[in-house]
């Protein structure tokens, strides 16, 4: 297999390229979905923030159930 452990490297490259960037809320305009992608990030280290963003990005984020103050 091409992932074995120890044959990273490939001789090929991948047969297809992704032409379009992924879009979080294509098909899903939940009420959720929209107020994730309207957060502001703030108050946050630029390791954490990067996180965040990631994950908001490629639909990861899941908001607290119960926020803590």
């Amino acid at each position: 297999m091409s992932t074995e452990r120890g044959n990273s490297h490939r001789s090929r490259p991948p047969k297809y390229q992704n032409t379009v960037a992924y879009k979080n809320n294509m098909h899903d305009t939940s009420k959720r979905t929209k107020e994730v992608n309207n957060l502001v990030m703030e108050s946050l280290c630029a390791r954490c923030k990067g996180i965040l963003e990631w994950k908001v990005k490629y639909k990861k984020y899941r908001p607290l159930s119960q926020p803590t103050m």
